[in-house]
Formats: structure tokens, sequence, C-alpha cells
């Protein structure tokens, strides 16, 4: 199946490629996000060259929250194109998308959202996608 793809870049600009792995947690009907600034994304984040998608979300999530997670299963692929005002260019990022667990508690900044209010919380379209197609599949607590 192909990519998903969600956002856009001006016809004027080149977006930078950027590989990405995130993991959708849910717990008793709520999902597990960390917040940069007042932006809320789901656990994960960009791979170091040649590391592999699995290597890539279990690598950010011990950096982000300090615990081990297990994955259950790869929910897909997507494309998300957006602006970073911070770095002031565009990407493409293009990410892989598991659902799974803690293995261990969390120690790191995160919070709980319910599955209603994480949609409109989350800041990549993409994000949302993987939240909706993982609720699609069994509870992961």
């Amino acid at each position: 199946m192909a990519d998903r793809i969600f956002g856009k870049v001006p016809e004027d600009q080149t977006p930078r490629p950027r590989q990405a792995a995130y993991i959708v947690i849910r717990r008793s009907g709520s999902v597990a996000v960390v917040k940069d600034g007042s932006m809320y994304f789901l656990p994960g984040g960009g791979s170091e060259p040649g590391e592999s998608p699995i290597e890539t979300i279990t690598r950010e999530v011990a950096e982000e929250l300090a615990c081990e997670i297990v994955v259950d299963r790869e929910i897909g692929k997507a494309v998300q194109y957006f602006y970073s005002a911070d770095d002031q260019v565009y990407y493409r990022m293009q990410a892989t998308f598991f659902a799974g667990r803690f293995s261990t508690e969390p120690d790191g900044e995160f919070s709980w959202l319910s599955e209603t209010s994480v949609m409109d919380a989350l800041f990549h379209e993409c994000h949302r996608w993987a939240v909706a197609e993982a609720s699609n599949g069994r509870e992961t607590a």
C-alpha cells in the first residue's frame, strides 16, 4: 500500500527530507503524548543515519520518556509535509507508525489524552491518522 500523504509545500519550496518513527500507546481510552512547547506529538521522532524505524522508536522513547516499549505491530507509513518555524524550513517527513505499550514505567514528561481530545491536540495530521488506525486494532495497555 502507498504511503498516506498529509500537508502541502508551496511550489517554490523544496522540502528537506526527514525519516521518523512514532508509536501509538493506548491505555483505558487514552493515548500517550509528549509536549514540545505548545504542541503535542506521539512519542518518537527523527531517525539517525542508518537507523531502522524500530531502532528509532526504541531510542526516541528511551530519550524522551526514560523507559522501554514493546512494539505490537506496524500501523503503516505516512508522509507529512510541514513548516518548522524553529528551523525556518519545510520538511517532507516520511514516518513509520507502530502500536505498542510501555514495558517499563515512563519517567519523562508525557500526558495521557482521551482519544477524543488527542485528535484535536496533535500537531501533525499524520499522527491523528495513526491514532485512528491504531484504534481499529486491539487495545495495547
